[in-house]
């Protein structure tokens, strides 16, 4: 079931039905008592009464045994039937309808009794002065007829009323659900550029937690937004710098005669195919780690064997900068919780930022310490408020001089998130970036790593 509105329709309903039921069965049981009570009460009020007029015994009895009639009481009532029997057990007055046979068996008080295939309520009335027994009855069949009649005369008014307010909570929670639809057509009229807070009129307060966070979200996607707008200015900008260069240095070398001219031409070309490369790498990894990540729990890997994947993929680097990278078997033997690909991704953009902003003919070292890894160098390092700046996209270091495009960090952070984190130090030998648990405090000082621990 998925209409909201039906399903607070129904569940409305069956409270109301379920309480309308109750308070029926009550009103049923109720009723009816109330009903017998008052029945009987009327036949001990006419059996007093019919007492009360005075017959005398003696007159009817002489009569009834002369043979003459029994008297005829007067029919006060249809729905009831009365006999007056003396105290010899002689039927001295019957009223009319009355059964023939007696109405009980003289016991003073209630009884019921089966006459002629009828059930009889009877209430008998014995006269302390005369003796004469009094005998007033309706049927059973009379009383049940009574009581339905009644229980029709409330049931039915009641079940139409319950329609009827089935009717009036539908029409209610449809109108109660109006502030739903007024949000949707709200936001189904919007441009997909449009991302202002909702303005909807007379939101009740549930809904006000909803709105919020729809507006929340619609900030939240319009600074996405702005950040890959962003994101594309400045990557074209990145992409046109090296590339413009190669043009102008391949039409210098197309257009010169001067074979050193050309051959630096051609070294240039070559440097800005190298930048262009590792610039589109980046990229390339940047998106790769925004677009899907695996869940750190359900992954690992082996920095010792990410190392050796990096160490090829940067063999040109390490020997252009002349250089060594060095792991010790601590860090050989830690195990990240990450994907393999997104350690490597970390690993090979630290060791690359280590090698080209340290200095040349230096050693970059990969250590750990059980709890995450750091990798250092000799160079100068960042500042508190550099190192923070270039988490974002193509932001360098001002007093760096040598080349990148800014993202290399930004990578970094992005393939450890969330199992891991970036922590910056400058330390006696150089800097370090550690790679550290996420929720684990930083080093506070070096730890001193014995040379033979490295291969």
């Amino acid at each position: 079931m998925t209409s909201l509105r039906i399903r607070l329709f129904l569940l409305v309903a069956a409270a109301t039905a379920i309480v309308w039921a109750l308070a029926a069965a009550w009103t049923v049981l109720s009723a009816r008592a109330d009903v017998e009570r008052v029945l009987d009460r009327r036949l001990q009020e006419a059996a007093m009464m019919v007492a009360s007029l005075g017959y005398d015994t003696q007159q009817t009895s002489d009569a009834a045994q002369s043979g003459a009639a029994s008297v005829a009481l007067p029919s006060y009532d249809r729905q009831l039937s009365c006999q007056i029997w003396s105290v010899g057990g002689q039927l001295l007055g019957a009223s009319q309808g009355a059964p023939g046979a007696a109405m009980s068996d003289g016991e003073a008080g209630f009884s019921e009794r089966m006459i002629a295939g009828n059930a009889w309520r009877v209430y008998t009335h014995v006269s302390p002065e005369n003796g004469l027994r009094v005998m007033v009855g309706d049927t059973i069949a009379m009383r049940s007829r009574l009581i339905t009649d009644l229980m029709r005369g409330l049931i039915v008014p009641a079940t139409i009323g319950l329609l009827a307010l089935a009717l009036l909570l539908w029409i209610g929670i449809g109108q109660g659900l109006s502030p739903i639809r007024r949000i949707a057509a709200e936001i189904g009229d919007r441009s997909p550029e449009d991302q202002s807070p909702l303005v909807v009129d007379r939101v009740p307060d549930e809904l006000s937690p909803l709105t919020r966070e729809i507006d929340e979200l619609f900030a939240r996607i319009a600074l996405l937004r702005d950040g890959e707008r962003r994101f594309l200015a400045s990557a074209a900008h990145e992409m046109q710098t090296p590339l413009a260069g190669l043009k102008t240095h391949a039409e210098i070398a197309l257009r010169t005669e001067d074979e050193n001219a050309r051959r630096k031409s051609l070294e240039r070309i070559r440097q800005s195919v190298d930048r262009t490369t590792r610039l589109v790498r980046q990229l390339l990894d940047l998106a790769k780690e925004r677009s899907a990540r695996v869940p750190a729990t359900e992954a690992s890997a082996s920095l010792g064997d990410a190392f050796d994947e990096v160490i090829e993929e940067l063999e040109h680097l390490v020997a252009e900068r002349n250089a060594s990278v060095q792991i010790s078997q601590a860090a050989r033997d830690f195990v990240a919780p990450l994907p393999r690909n997104s350690l490597v991704i970390a690993l090979r953009n630290l060791i690359e930022n280590a090698l080209l902003h340290g200095p040349a003919n230096s050693e970059v070292r990969v250590d750990s310490d059980g709890t995450g890894f750091c990798v250092r160098d000799a160079g100068p390092g960042l500042s508190d408020s550099a190192s923070r700046a270039m988490l974002e996209p193509f932001t360098r270091d001002p007093g760096s001089k040598a080349p990148g495009s800014g993202l290399g960090l930004s990578i970094v952070s992005s393939a450890l998130a969330p199992a891991m984190r970036l922590h910056f130090e400058r330390i006696a030998s150089g800097y370090r970036v550690c790679v550290l648990p996420a929720e684990t405090q930083a080093p506070s000082e070096e730890v001193a790593i014995d040379a033979s621990e490295f291969a």
